[in-house]
């Protein structure tokens, strides 16, 4: 059976470098719409879809959110294209989002949480070069939204505090794609 893998955590968790990792490696990736202008560094088809809002608001979404006055959303034409063509998926999402996604795929789905303490949430939001008064605010929302406690609903929960690639080895175990046996 066909499984799509959803990451969940909380802000700054490393959730968009994991998937990344991910799609390096060959794992599908269920791909977001966007009304927000792409970055520098994102491209459209890879990153997200980047469409301007009439165009959004006529699409079929599982889910949708209004973030900084920008819209985000997962279509089931996307959900259905990738689930259904390959054996493993992955994507980056809410709990309200992996919600919605459980009552399209039922069992194929699973919930990765990744866990990120707080003392290491806000050294990476003031590497990024965030200011106090933002990263308060992100977390406060975080925390009002429970997504530092999404972890008991997981099937599975991974901790991305050191190396990434730890973090992504630890996934690809779970996906049953390498095994992290050490070898005797």
């Amino acid at each position: 059976m066909n499984k799509v893998y959803a990451i969940i955590g909380p802000p700054a968790s490393g959730k968009t470098s994991i998937v990344k990792k991910l799609r390096e490696y060959g794992i599908p990736v269920l791909i977001s719409h966007t009304t927000r202008p792409p970055k520098p560094d994102e491209k459209d088809g890879v990153d997200y879809y980047f469409v301007d809002k009439q165009t959004f608001e006529k699409m079929n979404f599982i889910e949708m959110v209004n973030y900084a006055e920008q819209l985000y959303g997962l279509t089931k034409e996307e959900v259905l294209k990738k689930a259904n063509i390959h054996p493993v998926s992955v994507v980056d999402i809410d709990l309200s989002g992996f919600e919605k996604l459980k009552k399209l795929l039922g069992d194929r789905l699973e919930l990765i949480y990744n866990f990120v303490d707080q003392d290491t949430i806000i050294n990476r939001y003031l590497l990024q070069g965030e200011d106090y008064a933002t990263i308060k605010h992100r977390i406060e929302y975080a925390e009002a939204n429970g997504e530092f406690n999404n972890w008991e609903v997981a099937d599975y929960v991974v901790k991305n505090s050191g190396p990434l690639i730890v973090t992504v080895r630890q996934i690809l175990a779970i996906m049953d794609l390498v095994s992290l046996k050490i070898p005797e």
